[in-house]
């Protein structure tokens, strides 16, 4: 082995490899941080435990206490030799109630209140609601929900500045509690002021993707993408698919985004809550058209945030999500303020490792030939090409020497039973790719070094104990790869 090839990279990230005996996890686990998950000894268990994606929810909480929670994220993936991908959920434009008299009120059914445009609540039969366009974008007969829909109003009659509502599925109203239209599009914009102040601290933080809450079109993304540009950053934009605008609209999104997420809960309130099975269904094909990771998201073992078990529907749905392609799935309450934050980590690798042992041998996504398809281009071919040899070969893994991720993120649409191993010299792109299925990445400071990458990377890898003697791998590179060129290239190597 050549001198330069003796100096060793980072091995961290890939310590999947070196667990002897155990299944190579795919699907990825994103937890949501709270006041039961932010501290450093937490977020060390949770790691440990397979959390490969922290959720930092800027709907609540300070910028110094999420700059804290960033910083001790990255501090203890680093020593427990794992990459940590952060995930920017922000706010969005969230309807909410007032602050009610009393701090709640009690909707009696029949009764009828005014919906009028506040802060604060002043008279009992008037219902502030903190959105300013609120007369000009509904109309009589739409629906209005309250508390993620367990309170259901219909609009009777609109006046200049306030609606009147009949009360049909009554409860009690806490104060700042969210409201949906369902009925009703909204002029609202997708980002707020709020949104945009913490979309500049998440730059500065170099988080790994930001989450845009209520997307309705496509053009939402692009003017998400277009302020992070503006700002002098690439992160990627995971459209929330949460509003059934957006689900009509599901392949103009998934085409200038960078992943979806199914985010069920809203998604539920402004639609019958039947139809949100199929509605996951066609955003996660939408997704695997446009070869975009996809989160599927809230409730998944929603019992677990009191109770150290999780119910057998639980655990159907998550392997539902599983079986139906999802590259990630994600625990909300149940991390961020839940009892038993580590047990439904290791409850949800349970449940993924189970699940994908029963489909490894089954019919990958690759497969099938549509004739009726666009023609290829060389980097599609070399990724199903390279699917279908790791495959048949039983490779230990698939290696792609990448810059920005791109092949990796390919190969991982198709969808190979061999895992992937992502390298590159930039440690954005390794963060980015852990939101992808079956990917799991190492940074290499010589990646402009041809003949290191190439020539010694089988023995390099077996060096790392990542591989060994008898083992195939097939790897994929564009060569030159001082010339900055796009994937060209497979090789097959036996490790000898």
């Amino acid at each position: 082995m050549s001198q330069a090839s003796l100096s060793t990279p980072m091995v961290q990230g890939l310590k999947a490899f070196y667990q002897q005996g155990k299944p190579i996890r795919r699907c990825k686990i994103i937890g949501t941080m709270g006041p039961a998950s932010s501290s450093e000894d937490m977020v060390r268990e949770l790691m440990q435990a397979g959390l490969d994606i922290f959720r930092v929810n800027f709907s609540h909480g300070s910028h110094e206490d999420h700059a804290a929670t960033i910083k001790t994220i990255r501090r203890v993936a680093k020593e427990c030799g794992l990459y940590a991908t952060i995930l920017q959920d922000l706010q969005g434009p969230k309807i909410r109630c007032g602050k009610l008299l009393n701090g709640q009120l009690r909707l009696e059914k029949g009764a009828r209140y005014h919906l009028q445009y506040g802060e604060v609540q002043t008279d009992p039969m008037v219902i502030p609601i903190d959105y300013r366009y609120l007369c000009k974008d509904i109309h009589v007969g739409e629906a209005v929900m309250m508390d993620d829909g367990l309170l259901l109003l219909r609009i009777e009659s609109i006046e200049n500045t306030h609606a009147v509502v009949r009360v049909e599925e009554g409860g009690v109203l806490k104060s700042r509690k969210g409201v949906n239209f369902p009925d009703s599009h909204l002029s609202v914009p997708p980002l707020t002021e709020k949104d945009n102040k913490d979309l500049l601290f998440g730059v500065t933080q170099h988080v790994d993707a930001i989450a845009l809450s209520f997307v309705q079109t496509a053009k939402d993304v692009a003017q998400c993408k277009k302020i992070i540009q503006a700002l002098g950053s690439d992160i990627p934009v995971i459209a929330k698919i949460e509003k059934l605008s957006a689900v009509q609209g599901i392949d103009e999104i998934a085409s200038i985004s960078d992943g979806l997420m199914v985010a069920r809960g809203d998604l539920g309130v402004e639609c019958r809550v039947e139809r949100v099975p199929g509605f996951q269904r066609k955003i996660i094909e939408a997704a695997a058209k446009y070869s975009v990771p996809v989160i599927v998201a809230t409730q998944m073992l929603e019992s677990m945030v009191e109770n150290p078990r999780a119910t057998l529907a639980e655990v159907a749905d998550v392997a539902n999500a599983v079986l139906e392609g999802a590259d990630c799935i994600m625990l909300s309450a149940e991390v961020a303020v839940g009892k038993y934050p580590v047990a439904c980590v290791q409850k949800m690798v349970s449940i993924i490792e189970e699940v994908e042992g029963w489909v490894d041998t089954k019919t990958q996504r690759y497969e099938p030939f549509d004739r009726h398809a666009a023609l290829w281009q060389t980097h599609t071919a070399i990724a199903r090409a390279v699917c279908e040899a790791a495959d048949n070969l039983h490779a230990r893994a698939i290696v792609c020497l990448t810059l920005t991720g791109s092949i990796a993120r390919l190969i991982s649409s198709w969808r190979p039973k061999t895992p992937i191993i992502a390298i590159s010299p930039r440690t954005d792109v390794i963060h980015r790719l852990g939101f992808m299925w079956g990917v799991h990445s190492m940074q290499n400071p010589l990646f402009y070094d041809t003949d290191v990458l190439l020539q010694d990377l089988p023995r390099l890898l077996k060096s790392l104990h990542v591989v060994q003697s008898g083992d195939v791998i097939v790897i994929t590179a564009g060569i030159p790869i001082n010339e900055m060129k796009s994937t060209n290239m497979i090789k097959i190597n036996q490790i000898e």
